[in-house]
């Protein structure tokens, strides 16, 4: 018998509407029949959109919240939230009323309470967000994308390990490579953190615990030079609105060209199947949820401005995530590291 697997979704406290939330949760559900919903939000405002979705109805409980955290919250505001529909959805997590949690609102709150009540993973410092980028050569994990904005060594290390436990589960390949961000390849570039960070994964990397490519540049991400891509979460934030910027610009670009004269749109016309595929492919609003690995269950922060396609992309992954008992095998991969350095 199949395992039914139960999604706590955070609808409030973002710009993303609530039916394309409730669209999204129901494409998803129609590729994922062992799905179940606790829909934490206005219950009168859920009901009115869900009856078009029998099916989602079906397997949804709504669980009815006032109370939501904002994008501006302060930390001490985030605290006093204990019936905010945020924290609601993270203690069903925690409580195992629910195997992971899904919210659109403030990065910094999902982060905060998802360590205050979900915690680390044995052995892991810091959790980190992890994301797939599409590349030349396929897909790379890219980590940390801001959940810590510290430049430190040691969460380079434990994002090293995260991110390839990650892109071996996902990619399903062995000794996924490493790469770690810095503003040039040499191994004299870079700050002393970097460096310390480096030295450390090259030591991994000899006596064959991680398999570490060294340092990696920007224009290295899109030609998928490793499977991994380590960086701090400053960086990392910064490289994903950059990202985004980027494939927007050329999908305007590419959509002013042809719309400039008959015979451009009549190319547009023959090569519409090639061009689409490439514009879903590069599409930010799909590739835009963010895992947070490193905790003891799944967290996912999508985008405060998320459509449908982005919702239905994000309830994919964590599905696939939970179907191949991720966080399980994670531990397992951190545990299988720490070992060997004991030895």
């Amino acid at each position: 018998m199949k395992k039914y697997f139960t999604l706590s979704i955070d609808l409030l406290g973002s710009e993303t509407k609530l039916k394309d939330i409730l669209t999204g949760l129901n494409q998803s559900l129609l590729r994922n029949l062992n799905y179940k919903f606790r829909l934490y939000g206005h219950a009168e405002e859920i009901k009115k959109i869900i009856h078009n979705f029998k099916r989602l109805s079906e397997v949804s409980e709504i669980i009815n919240c006032e109370s939501y955290i904002s994008m501006d919250d302060k930390p001490s505001d985030i605290l006093n939230k204990k019936n905010s529909s945020m924290f609601l959805a993270i203690k069903s997590v925690s409580e195992k009323s629910s195997d992971a949690v899904l919210s659109f609102g403030n990065t910094g709150a999902l982060m905060s309470l998802s360590l205050l009540n979900i915690k680390t993973l044995k052995g892991i410092k810091r959790p980190a967000i992890a994301s797939i980028w599409p590349n030349i050569k396929g897909e790379s994990i890219v980590l940390d994308l801001g959940a810590n904005t510290k430049l430190d060594p040691r969460y380079l290390i434990d994002n090293s390990i995260l991110g390839s436990s990650l892109a071996s589960i996902l990619f399903k390949i062995k000794n996924p490579s490493i790469g770690l961000l810095n503003v040039g390849a040499e191994e004299y570039k870079g700050k002393d953190e970097l460096k310390a960070a480096s030295d450390t994964l090259k030591d991994f990397s000899k006596n064959h615990y991680l398999n570490y490519y060294g340092f990696i540049e920007g224009n290295d991400i899109s030609m998928g030079k490793t499977n991994v891509v380590v960086t701090d979460g400053f960086t990392g934030n910064i490289s994903l609105k950059t990202a985004e910027g980027t494939a927007k610009l050329f999908q305007s670009h590419l959509n002013d060209a042809f719309k400039s004269s008959i015979l451009t749109k009549i190319g547009y016309f023959l090569a519409s199947l090639a061009i689409r595929s490439v514009k879903d492919r590069l599409d930010p609003r799909v590739h835009n949820c963010g895992i947070m690995v490193g905790l003891n269950s799944l967290a996912v922060k999508c985008h405060g401005q998320s459509e449908y396609r982005g919702v239905s992309y994000a309830a994919d992954i964590i599905y696939s995530l939970l179907e191949n008992n991720v966080n399980d095998k994670i531990q397992h991969y951190v545990d299988d590291i720490q070992n060997k350095l004991v030895e």
